[in-house]
């Protein structure tokens, strides 16, 4: 349902929510002209000391694997390329708008919230390489699409925190899905609270729509293969266990998704076979995120 006028006065008397940094604002700008140099982006997030030496320590980090040191900020955009470090950047300021809650984790679980959104980022990237379709999928828009799908639900914990706990004892007490509690006992979801709290974040068309209707592929004529590749590797989350807590229901699967990105069973058993592994590369990502300086 469209986030009414109502709830977002709701939210407003609580805080501003937040909007995002200057230095993404303007890479997210960037990063599709081709006029774009590698010095102007070095610029532009050299500006900001604790976001570069994030930067560093993720590019010199096993996430990317990259077999030499990168030592600077114009180094790490010459070897990883733009669109590598506009997914850092939108990444590293996310965790940093949405600190940690020093509230009872009992039902939500902060850690596990961010290593699921990873979690379902990777299996998003991975799995463009696998898609049959013809269709081109950019894996780091993927990436970023799989990190933030869930952003409307650390929205809630932060600015609606009672009634989010109170969609989250109903899912756990009648075994429903999440998204199905929160429609149930508030009349809204994460994925309203995502369609609001991005309006003014300039991404991408396919990215913003799949944080929209990740749990509804069917719900926008748009961008319909990468929703659809985001609402695979949410439902592949659960079915791996990367997830806030083991007792919530799974989202439903809607079968034909697979058949409509021209995916194999084996494609399925690869990603299962292979997240074990990653997932030290997502604690990596998470740890340098959440570091202080």
């Amino acid at each position: 349902m469209p986030i009414t006028e109502q709830l977002k006065n709701k939210i407003e008397r609580f805080a501003n929510l937040p909007t995002l940094p200057q230095v993404a604002t303007r890479l997210i700008g960037m990063i599709n002209n081709p006029l774009t140099s590698a010095s102007d982006v070095a610029f532009i997030v050299g500006q900001d000391l604790s976001l570069s030496a994030k930067m560093l320590r993720l590019a010199n980090s096993a996430f990317y694997g990259i077999p030499r040191s990168i030592t600077s900020i114009g180094n790490a955009v010459v070897i990883l390329g733009l669109k590598v470090i506009n997914t850092m950047v939108l990444s590293l300021t996310v965790f940093d708008m949405f600190p940690e809650d020093k509230r009872s984790a009992a039902l939500f679980n902060r850690k596990a919230f961010w290593i699921h959104s990873l979690s379902c980022g990777l299996i998003a990237k991975f799995l463009t390489t696998r898609i049959r379709k013809v269709v081109l999928f950019d894996p780091e828009e993927a990436f970023c699409a799989g990190l933030l799908h869930d952003i409307g639900k650390v929205v809630m914990e932060q600015y609606l925190h009672e009634e989010f706990h109170q969609a989250l004892d109903y899912a756990l007490l009648n075994r429903f899905p999440i998204f199905e509690a929160e429609n149930s006992q508030l009349g809204y979801s994460h994925t309203d609270i995502a369609e609001w709290l991005t309006e003014s974040w300039s991404l991408p068309a396919e990215i913003r729509l799949s944080l929209i209707h990740h749990h509804n592929p069917a719900g926008s004529i748009q961008s319909q293969d990468i929703i659809t590749l985001i609402h695979l590797a949410d439902w592949l989350c659960y079915e791996t266990g990367m997830v806030i807590d083991g007792d919530y229901q799974p989202p439903q699967l809607q079968e034909s998704c697979i058949k409509m990105l021209k995916l194999l069973p084996r494609d399925i058993d690869t990603v299962k076979e292979i997240l074990p592994e990653e997932l030290d590369k997502t604690s990596i990502f998470y740890n340098v995120a959440r570091e202080k300086h």
